[in-house]
């Protein structure tokens, strides 16, 4: 609830409805791939995957981000240590290439939903009707146009970043 509660705090509409579309994604595909998941953990890793997304930090990936942010709010909340290292670590791996290919792995169950949702990735493997009613009780609220605009502007904090650091820097 807690999980909810700071979704919906926090998230504007169109990344709340995408973080429940994530996790209904890859709770199905789970099904489809006969993966064992923590449904608990994998659904509020969906519900918070996205925190940072809104709000750049330059130099810093929003999935790291988030993923930080995510752990400290589950450990705040008395979750054990591991449960909410995993929680974290689950948002900081779902935007990592292959991810997706271990729904077992809640990292990989957070970039499979999402990826879903953001490319239709598998979507032909899901029953028409099921994904309709699914976009009925979560609408899209014309989600890929923000989701280019969050991007642009993860991008925008990454060029004030890059211009800040000394020369011949790596990147952090």
């Amino acid at each position: 609830r807690d999980a909810e509660d700071e979704a919906r705090e926090t998230l504007s509409p169109d990344l709340l409805a995408h973080s429940y579309r994530s996790y209904l994604f890859g709770l199905s595909l789970a099904a489809l791939d006969g993966a064992k998941v923590d449904e608990e953990l994998c659904y509020v890793a969906c519900l918070l995957h996205d925190l940072q997304l809104g709000d750049p930090t330059p130099g810093r990936c929003f999935a790291v981000t988030g993923g930080e942010r995510a752990e400290r709010f589950a450990t705040e909340r008395g979750e054990p240590p591991e449960r909410a290292v995993a929680i974290g670590a689950a948002i900081a791996a779902h935007i990592t290439v292959g991810a997706a290919e271990d729904l077992s792995d809640p990292g990989g169950f957070v970039s499979a939903g999402a990826f879903v949702d953001v490319s239709g990735s598998r979507i032909d493997e899901l029953a028409p009707t099921w994904v309709d009613g699914l976009l009925t009780r979560y609408p899209r609220h014309d989600f890929k146009r923000h989701l280019l605009g969050y991007w642009s502007d993860e991008a925008k904090a990454e060029r004030v970043s890059q211009r800040a650091r000394p020369a011949g820097t790596a990147f952090a």
